[in-house]
């Protein structure tokens, strides 16, 4: 039971965090933004973007980062999550 758990908490976690990362792509290509462009209105390094554009590190993702790109992109931090649960 416990493993089974595990898995659907993992799998869960990968989908909310390829959404946010679908968001996150599609604002700075609607601002016609490069990561680099993103990066220096964020003061997050470029590197970082692109893992979390690409969900290499998406572990490192937090609500501090949702509400920057929500002030960066003049929007609603609830914009990069979904509407109904995941």
């Amino acid at each position: 039971m416990a493993f089974f758990l595990s898995f659907e908490i993992k799998k869960m976690k990968k989908e909310i965090d390829k959404y946010v990362s679908d968001v996150l792509k599609k604002k700075r290509y609607e601002m016609k933004w490069s990561q680099q462009q993103l990066s220096d209105y964020t003061g997050l390094s470029k590197g970082f973007i692109n893992c979390l554009e690409n969900c290499k590190k998406p572990e490192r993702l937090n609500v501090f980062h949702i509400n920057l790109f929500a002030e960066v992109f003049d929007c609603s931090p609830r914009e990069f999550l979904p509407e109904k649960p995941i």
